[in-house]
């Protein structure tokens, strides 16, 4: 028989373990009952939809059941996320949130959250994707946040944030993504963001923010997207750009910058869009950057840049969808090879000083914008006209302020099916309007002003159903209004103004219910208008 000097410790053992597997639910329940008195002391300072926070309720013990609350698998249970993305909830966003030791994903962004940011976000170890964007979120951006180990993917924009950017931000270990778009952001743009070892893609877009763009002083910093559009940043762009040699995408458009363009972005090889719009920059355009092949949006417009677009555009820029070039100094014939590039959608080259023909764009199917606009060419035998019928997918084409001249073909009326604006303003085209304007069914604006159009008003223009502008004005129209102008129901604007128009005002106007704007003065009309 063993002696009781034996069977004492054994019993001991065992009495200790079962204390603690006793205790154990009870050390689960209290984890659980911290996350749920955290959500209820959440939810106190919000209100919403009933239907939304309905499970949210003192009587209702497992959090794991309400709605937009994801629970941890394995025991004990404890919320790992909080979903309410657009749930039309308002109210201040509660430091109570901060007692969700587990969380890793809190997203409530697109509500009308108002208030500040509590800065004990920032005491959430395990959090790893923070989205409060599209709120009515204010005050100045808690530097906690970078402090923040797990934290990858913070989204803060369209906001009331004011203040400045922390530099915590920018010395994040763990930080890949950062948007703060739409916010009323100041001061000057964090050095140390730009020499991150961690952050892939910085959104800080329609800010208030100033100064220059600091100098890039590591050895290529991973980042991939940058976005600066829509600030008040101003210098130059400094060379060093060039080593955020993992860029996929710069926009640096609507800003204050001056001087060239450095030819040391046209050596980022990943660079797939380039925007560079609305500065006042100078200069001519670096040959790398006509060079890239990997450029499939580049938007130079509204600066003073000079010189000749390249021949052999369609070579270097193969992969090109959108061009806007529009706006600048440029001068030079529009390149023969232009119609090569066989991607191309988007091609805006208004506003600058080219000469020579319209080329036939015909070979490019997939083209939906073509703006030529503003600058000195000439139509040739209106070839063009019956080349872009290929382009099937067009849904704009202007051509204003040029010097068009001879009648319009009546191969116009072959073009897209899907064309919604039409601008031949302010040239000196002559003859009649082809009645096969009528086919183009879709068009919603038709400005023909200021040419020197004779004849009548085609009867086909009743066929337009989907007209909100129309002009004709300026011109040496003769003849009658057609009947079939009241078939244009959705009419907004109509003008008529400055021909040799006559006749009764056709009753059939008062079918355009819609009408805001009518002017047919200096013409020949008798009646009323109604």
């Amino acid at each position: 028989m063993p002696s009781s000097a034996v069977l004492f410790p054994s019993f001991v053992w065992f009495l200790y373990l079962f204390c603690f597997l006793c205790s154990l639910p009870l050390a689960i329940c209290k984890e659980t009952e911290n996350d749920r008195q955290a959500l209820l002391c959440f939810k106190s300072r919000l209100s919403g939809p009933a239907r939304v926070l309905a499970s949210w309720s003192n009587k209702s013990f497992d959090v794991c059941e309400w709605h937009g609350i994801t629970c941890s698998k394995p025991y004990p249970r404890r919320v790992i996320a909080l979903d309410l993305e657009s749930e039309g909830i308002s109210g201040s966003i509660s430091p109570c949130v901060a007692n969700l030791t587990s969380i890793t994903r809190l997203q409530l962004s697109n509500n009308n959250f108002s208030g500040g940011i509590p800065s004990e976000i920032g005491l959430l170890r395990r959090l790893r994707e923070l989205n409060l964007s599209r709120n009515n979120l204010e005050g100045n951006i808690p530097p906690s946040l970078g402090t923040s180990p797990s934290l990858t993917y913070v989204n803060l924009g369209v906001n009331a944030l004011t203040g400045v950017i922390p530099e915590s931000l920018a010395y994040s270990s763990s930080f890949r993504i950062l948007w703060l778009n739409g916010n009323s952001l100041g001061g000057k743009l964090p050095k140390a963001l730009f020499n991150s070892s961690s952050l892939v893609d910085i959104s800080l877009q329609q800010n208030n923010l100033v100064g220059s763009i600091p100098v890039v002083t590591a050895t290529s910093p991973p980042i991939e997207y940058l976005d600066l559009s829509d600030n008040h940043i101003s210098g130059k762009i400094p060379s060093s750009l060039g080593n955020l040699s993992s860029l996929v995408d710069l926009r640096l458009t609507g800003n204050n910058l001056v001087g060239s363009i450095p030819e040391s972005l046209g050596h980022i090889s990943p660079l797939q869009i380039l925007a560079l719009t609305a500065n006042n920059l100078s200069g001519t355009v670096p040959p790398s950057l006509f060079n890239m092949s990997s450029l499939t949006f580049l938007s130079l417009g509204n600066n003073s840049l000079v010189g000749r677009l390249p021949p052999n555009i369609s070579y270097t820029l193969p992969n090109i969808q959108t061009l806007v070039l529009s706006t600048n100094k440029f001068e030079s014939p529009i390149p023969a090879s232009l119609p090569k590039v066989y991607n191309l959608r988007q091609l805006y080259l208004y506003n600058n000083t080219l000469t020579g023909f319209i080329p036939f764009f015909g070979s490019l199917p997939n083209l939906e914008e073509l703006d030529l606009s503003y600058n000195r060419l000439a139509t040739g035998n209106w070839g063009f006209m019956s080349s872009l019928a290929n382009c099937t997918r067009l849904t704009k084409l202007l051509l204003v302020g040029n010097n068009l001249q001879g009648k319009m073909p009546s191969s116009i009326g072959n073009l897209s099916d899907s064309l919604e604006w039409l601008w031949l303003r302010e040239n000196q085209i002559s003859g009649p309007i082809p009645q096969e304007i009528g086919n183009l069914k879709s068009l919603t604006r038709v400005y023909m002003d200021y040419n020197l159009i004779t004849g009548n008003i085609p009867p086909t223009i009743g066929n337009l159903h989907r007209l909100v502008h129309l002009s004709f004005a300026h011109n040496k129209l003769s003849g009658q209004i057609p009947d079939t102008i009241g078939n244009l129901v959705k009419l907004i604007s109509l003008k008529l103004d400055e021909n040799n128009i006559s006749g009764r005002i056709p009753a059939s106007i008062g079918s355009c219910t819609q009408l805001e704007e009518l002017n047919l003065r200096q013409n020949s009309l008798g009646g009323s208008i109604f």
